[in-house]
């Protein structure tokens, strides 16, 4: 099946702006990538504890910056009005999953030094945008640090393992 035309919008808007892809990243060092659950959906259980965890708080997650970014002729309010929008499109896998699979590959292609985790489970190629897109974009940036690099490539071999409980968190301290 075809993408449908909100989709193929978004992804014509972000290769004709590229000045936007650029803006699509989190603080040098503030990165927070997720993926699964552990008692409930990793974005809930973040979203939840940023409010009482200064160091948490101090981390981006790919929907907070969306909800920041603006641009010519958008026709949503911001970028993540846009892939929401989106995400309720039938068939999900061909439109919200690859909408999400995009923007979370400029997200990871734009970090800069520590990135931090909260992976939970089940997590595989086949629906979770991290297996699918986030680690195979991360062993190719340059601009991460050694921690991120060797937590990419525990990842990688869990994937290759199809071991879906991965259940790991790693939150980088602050550089001061």
């Amino acid at each position: 099946m075809a993408l449908l035309a909100p989709t193929r919008d978004l992804l014509v808007y972000l290769r004709t702006h590229p000045d936007l892809r650029a803006r699509i990243r989190a603080r040098p060092g503030a990165t927070l990538l997720y993926a699964g659950a552990f008692f409930r959906p990793i974005w809930k259980e973040i979203l939840m504890h940023k409010q009482s965890d200064p160091q948490l708080a101090s981390k981006q997650i790919l929907p907070e910056v969306l909800a920041t970014l603006t641009g010519p002729g958008m026709p949503h309010p911001n970028l993540l009005a846009w892939v929401q929008a989106i995400d309720a499109l039938q068939p999900w896998a061909e439109n919200g999953f690859i909408a999400w699979r995009a923007l979370s590959g400029i997200f990871v292609a734009n970090a800069v030094g520590a990135v931090s985790f909260s992976i939970g489970a089940p997590v595989s190629k086949a629906n979770k945008v991290f297996a699918a897109t986030e680690v195979g974009v991360l062993t190719r940036n340059p601009n991460v640090d050694g921690t991120t690099r060797d937590l990419v490539a525990y990842f990688q071999r869990c994937l290759q393992s199809r071991q879906a409980d991965l259940n790991v968190g790693f939150l980088a301290k602050e550089q001061a």
